[in-house]
């Protein structure tokens, strides 16, 4: 005879023992017991439903109610019915500033100081997942009774965790969310993503649907959810986090969108940042008047570009203003489905951006942002073609804007993303609750900061911070609340100190006083090259004043260093894109390990395949049958941004590569056998971005080709490996047809064998080595 002892709840009721907690009484009989029903988890007396907008790179004067000439009338309707916030900060970076939002915490005291590409070994820096003694907002409010919901970007993940047989702790059903769907990792193609995840899955598709758009996809989903929830349990209130990728590259527009913005940037940057910047003083949107800064540097005058460089910067703005024009529009669809379901006037709504706008695209802009990156410039003749042919902005390229329209994204603030400057930390807040909000249409000029906004969600709940959560011992909200200022004008903030810190870029404020440290990507760090600014005469940092006040400044310094050792903000590191690419230790052998993949399956990751091809020797080796007639993609790496596939056709076999800009690589002179065949791919990686191939088949040399750039794929976007099939967006139009170009014959696998990495190559490198470059 066994025995089972039941385990006991965390209420302390142990099943079928009245004396733990059960308060009722069991006898023999029904007659005899009193039966007892534990009380049902309820959240507070009228909590509101909440709803958390989150843009991505989108900067201070974007919104119409900010100052921009962007069509937003459904966000700014909400702002004239609710609160703007114009000292409002964040943290300069997509993971570090949504950490902060989700947990009120300072991103590095959770892990998250960086992105989610790299994991050095220090607390800070987790590649990105939040530590789990600091519970999301989801989870906090979860545990008080809401049903929670997410749908868009999830940059909290490491990017070796976003696979199939993926560790899954940081995805989001693990972290508060009772449903997800999204992408997991830093952008994706608004017209065909590659890799979505609903809930806690990876979605296998072949095609996306005519006129698929992104954005329009996360919130229809969203208000599918909204109108479940309702109708299920109308009683219960809801969480609903949209942290929307846009309008963060690649700027993908829909012709309809982009044809409200046909010439509405001939006029250039110049123009636009002061009309954005008269705007705001019109609307009263700063307490002060402050000087205007220069350009960013390398940005020129508009009236000094030649006509063929301005019509393509504002092509580049047009795309960008068409993005945000999107999103707005889907912001209206929540806020009607809101009202049609009668959940409106209860409903805090809040509308930001993760950091400020992005200046990746350089002075030049970019057509393919991922290529330059990593070459650091796109060939004119190509860039001139893609123009031309209106394909800027289309699905075959990954458009960033120009740092010209940067500075007016940013306007009136100085520089932008990953910088600690204004232009990087100061972004959009609106805030829209009917019933908790009376003071409609005004504009709150008190510092707010991003880590204010999980404190103040509880404190209109009057909930309490958990002293411990999951099995975990918490530590205090680094946050302050800003209730009170939802509905006195006066309130004085409970802020005034905050530090910041993103990639070896430093920043700290106390009052009306802000010091700043920049550290240019790949160079020494200077500790000591501190700036100092008065933030209340000078908020557009023009005027450094470190000089004229030492004391000032060295007690700032001071401050900043404590507050750096109490976050786990050290060790500093400004490395770049070399940062992204490296390799922890317990995956050094894996990247280096020959692999099998086989067809049936869903698209093999990316964050599996791409190191293995990544600026190195490999092998490629493709076993199939082909009969008479067969045709279609025996495999597929990559998408029309960079990648490879061969493919069958009148038969022969056809291999097209491209490595991120220029013309593509074609072979199509290879003819096949009846039964079996064996393709090869040889490559050698020459240094310098510089690669030849050599393929073959059936063990005969065809062909040697100039793989050039070599490819490096990666940085958490583009498709992976398809066997048999291209799926989503093809490698190449060559096929001439629009579904997945399944092959009709059998492939039985494909192997990748990894070689060296040129002899320059930073992928792939090990980060405990990477460390000692000489970059620090």
């Amino acid at each position: 005879m066994s025995t089972s002892t039941p385990s006991q709840r965390a209420d302390g009721w142990l099943p079928g023992d009245p004396g733990a907690g059960y308060e009722g009484t069991i006898g023999r009989t029904l007659r005899e017991s009193t039966p007892w029903w534990p009380a049902r988890m309820r959240a507070p007396a009228n909590a509101p439903n909440v709803v958390v907008v989150l843009l991505d790179d989108l900067g201070f004067s974007d919104f119409g109610c900010y100052g921009s000439e962007i069509r937003t009338p459904r966000i700014d309707a909400l702002a004239q019915e609710g609160l703007r916030f114009s000292n409002y900060t964040t943290v300069p970076m997509c993971t570090p500033a949504r950490a902060a939002l989700l947990t009120g915490k300072n991103p590095h005291a959770v892990g998250c100081g960086w992105l989610t590409f790299n994991l050095p070994g220090y607390p800070g820096y987790q590649a990105g997942e939040i530590s789990r003694d600091a519970p999301t907002l989801g989870e906090l409010l979860r545990a008080n009774g809401y049903s929670t919901y997410a749908s868009g970007k999830w940059h909290n993940t490491a990017d070796f965790n976003v696979l199939p047989s993926g560790e899954r702790a940081s995805w989001p059903i693990q972290r508060g969310f009772d449903r997800f769907y999204g992408f997991i990792g830093g952008e994706t193609h608004y017209f065909a993503p590659a890799q979505l995840v609903s809930d806690n899955a990876i979605v296998d598709s072949d095609r996306y649907r005519d006129g698929y758009y992104v954005t329009d996809d996360f919130t229809d989903v969203a208000i599918g959810w909204l109108k479940a929830h309702v109708s299920a349990s109308p009683d219960k209130p809801f969480f609903l986090y949209l942290p929307y990728n846009a309008p963060h590259a690649p700027l993908h527009a829909k012709d309809d969108d982009l044809a409200r913005y046909a010439h509405a940037y001939d006029d250039g940057w110049d123009a636009a940042r002061a009309a954005r910047v008269g705007r705001q003083s019109a609307l009263g949107l700063h307490a002060h008047e402050w000087p205007l800064p220069a350009r960013s540097n390398g940005v020129p005058a508009w009236e000094s570009l030649d006509a063929d460089a301005r019509r393509l910067h504002a092509r580049f703005m047009a795309l960008y203003a068409a993005v945000v024009d999107n999103v707005d529009r889907n912001v209206g669809r929540i806020v009607d489905c809101l009202a049609a379901l009668g959940r409106l006037d209860d409903t805090l709504i809040l509308v930001t951006s993760d950091n400020g706008a992005n200046g990746i695209g350089g002075p030049e802009g970019a057509i393919n942002n991922l290529a330059k990156r990593l070459v650091q410039r796109e060939d004119p003749a190509w860039v001139r073609e893609m123009l031309a042919s209106g394909r800027v902005g289309g699905a075959a390229s990954w458009p960033a804007y120009s740092l010209g329209w940067t500075d007016v994204s940013t306007a009136p603030f100085r520089l932008y993303k990953t910088t600690t400057m204004n232009g990087g930390v100061r972004v959009p807040l609106v805030a829209h609750w009917p019933r908790g909000i009376a003071d409609r249409g005004a504009i709150r000029h008190q510092f707010v900061h991003v880590t204010d906004i999980v404190p103040t969600i509880l404190d209109l709940l009057d909930a309490r911070y958990p002293e411990s959560f999951a099995g975990y011992r918490t530590r205090t909200l680094d946050g302050v609340s800003f209730r009170p200022m939802l509905g006195d004008a006066t309130a004085k903030s409970a802020r005034t100190r905050q530090h910041y810190e993103l990639a070896g870029n430093r920043g700290y404020i106390d009052g009306r006083w802000k010091i700043v440290s920049l550290q240019p990507p790949g160079t020494s760090i200077d500790l000591c090259n501190w700036m100092l600014f008065d933030l209340e005469n000078d908020a557009t940092e023009t005027r450094d004043l470190a000089a004229a006040q030492p004391e000032k400044l060295r007690e700032l310094v001071a401050a900043f260093d404590a507050d750096a050792y109490a976050n786990y903000v050290y060790p500093l590191d400004n490395r770049g894109v070399r940062r992204s690419l490296t390799v922890p230790p317990f995956l050094e052998a894996s990247v280096n390990a020959q692999r099998t993949f086989y067809p049936g399956c869903g698209t093999a990751a990316l964050a599996v395949v791409a190191p293995m091809i990544a600026d190195r020797d490999y092998r490629i080796e493709c076993a199939f049958g082909y009969d008479e007639g067969d045709e279609g993609v025996v495999f597929a790496l990559g998408d029309p941004i960079a990648g490879m596939a061969p493919f069958v056709r009148d038969a022969r076999l056809c291999f097209v590569y491209h490595g991120g800009e220029g013309k593509p690589v074609v072979c199509d002179a290879l003819p096949l056998r009846r039964g079996d065949n064996r393709f090869v791919l040889d490559h050698r990686a020459q240094g310098a971005r510089r690669g030849r191939g050599t393929l073959s088949l059936n063990g005969e040399r065809s062909a040697t080709l100039d793989m050039s750039p070599t490819t490096i794929l990666g940085l958490g976007v583009g498709e992976g490996l398809d066997i048999g099939c291209d799926r989503k967006l093809h490698v190449t139009p060559l096929y001439g047809r629009d579904d997945a170009f399944e092959y009709t014959g059998a492939v039985s696998h494909v192997r990748i064998e990894p070689g060296a990495q040129a002899h320059d190559s930073y992928a792939n490198r090990p980060e405990r080595e990477a460390q000692r470059d000489g970059y620090q």
